[in-house]
């Protein structure tokens, strides 16, 4: 089961989590565990992960951002 949030709670959330870090820390973290799904799925898939070709789509926002940067990890 998958659980939702509203967007209130994620954004206060968030607010309250960047005034602690160093700026861009809460980006790289959701791009280190997005490129770590990633290549479990390639794993899986492709039997490897180094070499694999992957695309990114990234839109505008910091989830464009967080797609670049876990692109940059893979």
């Amino acid at each position: 089961m998958r659980t939702a949030y509203r967007v209130e709670t994620v954004r206060n959330a968030e607010r309250e989590l960047m005034a602690r870090l160093p700026e861009g820390a809460l980006m790289q973290r959701a791009a280190a565990g997005l490129a770590a799904a990633c290549a479990e799925v390639l794993g899986r898939a492709a039997g490897r992960v180094y070499g694999s070709r992957v695309v990114l789509l990234v839109g505008s926002g910091d989830n464009g951002g967080d797609a670049l940067y876990a692109g940059a990890r893979l």
